[in-house]
C-alpha cells in the first residue's frame, strides 16, 4: 500500500551545511526531469512503482524548496549548449529550407554574436547631414583608410 508524505523529511546534512532532499523526492526530481521520454508515462503510475501516495506527490511538487531545485536543474537542463546547438542546427536547416520565420529567428541569433562597430565622423561634418550617397563615400574612404594601415602593420 502506497505511504503518505513521500518521504521521511528532510535530513540535514553536515558536509552540505544545509537540509537535503529525501531520496525519493530526489529519485522524483530525477524523473520529471527526463522529459516526455520518460518511463513510466504518468506520475501515478511512478508514485504506484516507488510506493507513494499520488496526493504526496502534489504535496511535494508545492514543497518551494522542491519547486526551487526544480526549476534551477529545468534551466540549467534547457541552456546545456548541446540543447541549444541543436535548436540552432534546426533553425538553420528550416532557414535554408526557405522557412522566413526560422531565417529571422536565426538571424536574430546570430546577431547577438556579431561585433558591432561605430562610425565616429571627426571633423565638423554631421553624418545625420549627409546623404545615402555621401555617407557611403566617407564610409568608403574610411575603409580604404583602414585596409592601409592594417596593410602597412602586416
Amino acid at each position: 500500500m502506497p505511504q503518505n508524505g513521500g518521504g521521511a523529511g528532510w535530513l540535514w546534512d553536515d558536509e552540505a551545511g544545509a537540509k537535503v532532499m529525501p531520496p525519493k523526492w530526489v529519485a522524483l526530481l530525477e524523473w520529471f526531469l527526463l522529459g516526455p521520454d520518460r518511463e513510466p508515462k504518468f506520475q501515478y503510475e511512478w508514485a504506484a512503482e516507488n510506493g507513494i501516495h499520488e496526493d504526496s506527490l502534489r504535496r511535494i511538487k508545492r514543497d518551494p524548496r522542491f519547486a526551487k531545485e526544480w526549476d534551477r536543474r529545468a534551466a540549467e537542463l534547457n541552456v546545456h549548449p548541446e540543447r541549444t546547438q541543436s535548436v540552432i542546427d534546426s533553425l538553420h536547416v528550416a532557414a535554408v529550407g526557405g522557412s522566413v520565420q526560422a531565417a529571422s529567428l536565426y538571424l536574430q541569433y546570430v546577431e547577438k554574436f556579431t561585433p558591432r562597430r561605430r562610425v565616429v565622423v571627426d571633423d565638423d561634418r554631421e553624418a545625420a547631414g549627409l546623404s545615402d550617397l555621401e555617407l557611403a563615400d566617407e564610409l568608403e574612404g574610411h575603409v580604404r583608410h583602414l585596409r592601409v594601415v592594417d596593410d602597412g602593420l602586416a
